[in-house]
């Protein structure tokens, strides 16, 4: 594996907004908000008009709190001691009122990110460009595909890694196969919610593809073999993030 600490980390948006996160996170209680600081959020957000239907009110594990977005369209769980804190988003196309939030360990390590309101176009797959891929572990997830939605899976959290120069790995919530015959040109790491917040990502990477040695960076895990990344995808390191990711649940659409 190429990096040390192989969850990647984005910069976080100037402190702006402190009071956003406020009825966020709670250790059980959603009253008592403990979402650690926090930082600038799209204003969208805070003048959207509160969904009829929002998420359920839930406990969390011990030891663990539960966060919940400002207009209770989604909710999950994560360790007492993490923190969610709202961020800007890479390059996308995103809708209006997308919420975008880092979930990053007590060291500052980003663990996860969430992306409400993708619609950034898949880009095009010559068949020259398809490559294998592997999935290293599936889970179902908690939430449920929109009863109209054509073309796509039940939603689950997948570890998969994809034949470059070295083996690219990334881990997310997806509602779509990879590719036939075991070959893709990129992974997509979305699902699309069955409610207002479209289509979201929670994991490392909305889009897994591999890049040629001069494209990449720290953010880029790589692992030399497939034995390297399923070890490291079965570590006790790596279990909590996934227990953070597979715990995601959605506010259903009203009506």
């Amino acid at each position: 594996m190429t990096s040390a600490k192989p969850l990647r980390c984005r910069a976080l948006a100037v402190f702006s907004a402190a009071a956003l996160l406020l009825t966020g996170c709670s250790n059980g209680d959603e009253g008592s908000p403990d979402a650690g600081p926090t930082a600038g959020a799209p204003s969208a957000v805070a003048t959207s008009t509160a969904p009829e239907v929002t998420v359920p009110p839930r406990e969390a594990r011990e030891g663990w709190k539960v966060f919940t977005d400002p207009l209770r369209l989604l909710s999950f769980e994560l360790p007492a001691d993490w923190v969610v804190q709202p961020i800007e988003p890479g390059p996308g196309v995103y809708a209006a009122d997308s919420v975008h939030y880092a979930v990053r360990t007590p060291a500052g390590t980003t663990a996860a990110e969430l992306h409400t309101g993708i619609q950034t176009e898949e880009p095009p797959c010559p068949a020259s460009d398809l490559t294998p891929y592997y999935v290293l572990g599936s889970e179902p997830l908690s939430i449920s595909a929109p009863p109209d939605a054509a073309d796509i899976i039940e939603p689950r959290l997948v570890m998969r890694i994809i034949q470059g120069f070295r083996f690219f790995s990334s881990y997310g919530i997806t509602d779509q196969v990879g590719g036939a015959d075991g070959v893709a040109c990129a992974l997509t790491n979305t699902v699309l919610a069955d409610n207002s917040l479209g289509r979201v990502s929670f994991g490392d990477l909305e889009v897994l593809v591999p890049k040629a040695p001069a494209n990449t960076g720290p953010q880029n895990v790589t692992f030399g073999t497939i034995s390297e990344a399923q070890t490291y995808f079965d570590s006790p390191e790596f279990a909590v993030t996934r227990q953070v990711i597979a715990s995601l649940q959605f506010a259903p659409q009203a009506g």
